[in-house]
């Protein structure tokens, strides 16, 4: 019964309020994708690859655009249903180590309403279902290496004699096919590897012939995830999932040669993500939790498997966002359950004086119920008022202010299909993918669309390319969507139709209706 309250509640927290946060420019980018494979599957099913994205997502996007009316809900939903999955998931890795009911759903609760998972649980983008894929794989592993029996010598023969046993060759071969799905899901999975091997240490008996033989069974589940992925080699553009990678990380050779002088100095800032997003109790928990007794060792083992995941991204990226190291937020939460299973555990050693076991315990309830009251101010600007959305600095601007956030596109997809009704329009719009044009046009798939086009022109906007402009002048209307802080066009006010402007004065999202001025604005 309290398995099913935790589902129910999860579903109705994450369901409602799900459009509150307008469309994300990468999300338009990854429904695009969807819906492209609708239209020429052949052509478009590994369409992502060209742009460093394994497939994965966008298939399981694909047949949800054909159950809801709104695209960005139908996309929404996959992330909902993973983010489902991912607490029945945890729940289940946490099973294996602790008979611990409560600690459980303890672990349901914290992936329920931390923010670091909710908010990825409603958004339609690749982090989550990478994070699930991998939490399945560990799960598998996890049941292997805490039931594996006893060897007295380890070889290869005595290898693949346990491998034919039906139980151990099922873990390895499922854990082996998640972390598969995990690399197809995103390229970053193999940043999980090492927190794979360090799973060895859960051997109930740590002599060096049972660690080697669970890194063996680590190590087979790993080659069979690299063999699926090394399956997409035979699609043409499987080079391309690699050419990206500088657009985000400096190069090893650059970051060894000193670059991690000047990155290093933003790991207190990607710490602050999780402070934010873990919320501060939450990690206190964990760091109390590496100095425990009963379950010490798990908690070490997932907190310095969470900081092998962090550090590299934090060493050599670019620029990092939180969503960059939130896979990591699976490890710090087990091990934080798991200091917290600890830390009541340690209590009990008040049972007999009363006074001091109320007080201990009362200070962990209250500790928790900390956690809970910070999840459920961000919870609750989530569902209802995204623009009070207590985001670090970062994510601020990537959501709410900047031209990646989606502000004013749903309302102008209504407004442009309003206005096509009874006359044919012509759009132009800021950039060639992303926000704009695909966040628009996402809106209008599978639709009539004989009475619109939709076009980017590219970035900022200062004049109209000849090549949209040959194509426009068949339509009765010109019409033009631009962010204010990128249109270099001195157009006279009387044209402006709408304004939809973002949170904390930020630029506004503008359409213009440009056509008496429109071949005075071609650039030929």
């Amino acid at each position: 019964m309290a398995f099913v309250l935790l589902v129910l509640a999860y579903l109705a927290t994450h369901l409602y309020g799900l459009l509150e946060l307008p469309v994300f420019a990468d999300e338009a980018i990854y429904i695009r994708w969807a819906q492209l494979i609708i239209d020429e599957p052949a052509r478009y099913f590994f369409f992502s690859m060209n742009d460093g994205k394994t497939p994965l997502f966008f298939w399981l996007l694909t047949p949800f655009q054909f159950m809801f009316d709104d695209q960005l809900f139908a996309a929404r939903i996959v992330s909902v249903l993973t983010g489902l999955m991912q607490m029945v998931v945890i729940m289940r890795i946490t099973g294996l180590l602790t008979k611990n009911k409560k600690t459980q759903y303890v672990a349901g609760l914290l992936v329920m309403i931390l923010p670091f998972w909710f908010f990825h649980h409603r958004m339609a983008l690749t982090d989550g279902l990478l994070t699930v894929m991998i939490s399945v794989s560990i799960f598998f592993l996890i049941r292997e290496i805490t039931q594996q029996s006893s060897i007295k010598k380890l070889s290869i023969t005595s290898l693949f004699g346990l491998l034919k046993k039906k139980q151990t060759f099922f873990n390895v071969f499922m854990a082996g096919i998640f972390f598969g799905l995990a690399l197809y899901a995103k390229i970053p999975a193999i940043l999980f590897v090492p927190s794979l091997f360090l799973l060895i240490f859960l051997v109930r008996q740590k002599s060096t012939n049972a660690l080697l033989l669970a890194a063996s069974k680590v190590f087979v589940s790993f080659s069979i995830g690299m063999g699926m992925f090394l399956a997409l080699s035979f699609v043409p553009s499987f080079s391309q999932l690699f050419g990206r990678g500088s657009d985000f990380l400096f190069p090893l050779s650059e970051v060894l040669a000193g670059k991690w002088k000047e990155t290093i100095v933003g790991l207190p800032v990607y710490a602050g993500y999780f402070f934010s997003y873990m919320t501060p109790t939450v990690i206190l928990f964990m760091v109390l939790g590496l100095f425990g007794k009963k379950n010490k060792t798990i908690v070490h083992i997932f907190f310095w498997s969470g900081l092998l995941y962090v550090l590299p991204v934090g060493i050599m990226g670019r620029m990092v966002y939180a969503r960059y190291l939130f896979p990591a937020v699976l490890l710090f939460t087990l091990a934080s359950v798991f200091a917290i299973e600890d830390l009541f555990v340690w209590s009990k050693q008040f049972s007999k004086k009363i006074v001091l076991y109320i007080v201990f315990s009362s200070f962990l309830v209250l500790l928790l119920a900390n956690t809970i009251a910070t999840s459920a101010v961000f919870i609750v600007a989530a569902v209802t008022n995204h623009r009070q959305i207590p985001f670090v600095s970062s994510d601020a601007v990537q959501y709410l202010t900047e031209w990646s956030s989606g502000h004013g596109l749903y309302e102008t997809s209504q407004l442009l299909k309003a206005e096509s009704r009874n006359k044919t329009i012509a759009v132009a719009t800021e950039g060639y993918f992303g926000s704009l044009p695909d966040g628009l046009n996402l809106y209008f798939h599978r639709r009539d669309v004989s009475n619109i086009s939709i076009d980017g022109v590219g970035y900022p906007v200062g004049g109209i390319p000849e090549k949209f402009a040959q194509n426009a002048r068949k339509f009765e209307r010109k019409w033009l969507v631009v962010n204010s802080h990128r249109n270099n066009l001195n157009l006279d006010e009387k044209y402006l139709l709408r304004e939809y402007c973002r949170p904390f004065k930020a630029p506004c999202l503008q359409v213009w209706d440009i056509t008496d001025v429109f071949e005075d604005l071609v650039v030929r």
